[in-house]
């Protein structure tokens, strides 16, 4: 089983996982040869409709002849570690996808994350997609890791959040809304969220979605949030894949179960490569674009997406 092991010095979180070496590599992101070109479909795909036995059994299915498709990692992170398979398409992902659909790989995120909190854990959504994200398997999907903590950055996140609401009686992440940020830096607002570039964003054109209802867990939203988060999330994401042309990227939700933590979103697309200062000392280097031009270029292509989808369905 997996094990973390954490840096005396810096208390930097290290996952000793070697078992996942064994897992299949169709995009060169294990380090060994791709068994497969980036656009390409293998043989055999484990995550196909009709493949379910080569996969361990599923924990959650929005139906028997499934749209989406959820069970446990066979090279696992953690003892909690799951594979959410977004569709049986082999090669649609959310930005292709109709808003019925998006809406469905929403509601599995959320089932997964309520039944980990309830058991009073911790919980990651994220997404890979390519290499460079660290996806090894082509068909889109993404991940849910539970965990009693998470250690560095929602950590500091959390301390961080705990100190600014000692300091000054208010929410870090609905301060950001409120305040300059969504002058210079917005890319788009609906009446639910906000996507904003992050001042000190590490990742040219990287992108933060903050909910406005200030909430520590996503699990809390109600139906219309849902339903905006969907086209929000994929709108952000086809705004990579014009502008990048379909970029290997990440999103991630960072959670936490109490107050006075915010849920939001992370996204960043893969279109540099770290180099020795930022592996070396942590320090980041954004060189495609300021943050604020980044907002404006990125906007016109969200709202293009949020709006369309938002006619679509009136």
């Amino acid at each position: 089983m997996p094990k973390f092991i954490f840096d005396e010095l810096t208390g930097t979180p290290t996952i000793l996982a070697t078992n996942r070496a064994k897992r299949a590599d169709q995009t060169g992101a294990t380090g060994k040869k791709s068994e497969a070109s980036k656009d390409a479909k293998p043989q055999v795909c484990f995550f196909c409709r009709g493949n379910e036995s080569l996969t361990p059994e599923a924990v959650y299915q929005d139906a028997d002849d499934w749209n989406v498709r959820v069970f446990p990692n066979k090279f696992p992170l953690a003892e909690s570690h799951e594979i959410v398979v977004h569709s049986p398409d082999h090669e649609k992902d959310i930005p292709d996808f109709d808003h019925e659909q998006n809406v469905k790989i929403v509601r599995a995120f959320l089932n997964r994350t309520n039944y980990y909190t309830t058991q009073g854990k911790e919980v990651m959504v994220f997404n890979n997609r390519g290499g460079k994200a660290g996806a090894s398997i082509l068909h889109p999907h993404s991940q849910i890791v539970a965990l009693p903590g998470f250690p560095g950055i929602i950590e500091m996140e959390k301390n961080k959040a705990l100190r600014y609401m000692n300091e000054k009686n208010s929410c870090y992440w609905c301060d950001a809304v409120k305040d300059g940020l969504m002058e210079t830096n917005l890319v788009y607002e609906s009446k639910h969220f906000a996507l904003l570039v992050p001042e000190a964003s590490r990742w040219s054109y990287e992108m933060i979605l903050i909910p406005k209802n200030h909430r520590p867990n996503f699990e809390y939203m109600d139906e219309v949030e849902i339903n905006d988060f969907a086209r929000i999330m994929k709108a952000a994401l086809y705004a990579y894949d014009v502008l990048f042309g379909r970029p290997d990227r990440n999103f991630w939700i960072h959670n936490q179960r109490y107050e006075p933590y915010h849920w939001h979103v992370g996204f960043i697309a893969h279109i540099k490569v770290m180099g020795g200062l930022e592996l070396g000392a942590g320090i980041w280097v954004s060189d495609k674009a300021t943050p604020s031009d980044a907002a404006k270029t990125l906007s016109v292509h969200v709202k293009e997406c949020y709006e369309k989808e938002t006619l679509s369905l009136a």
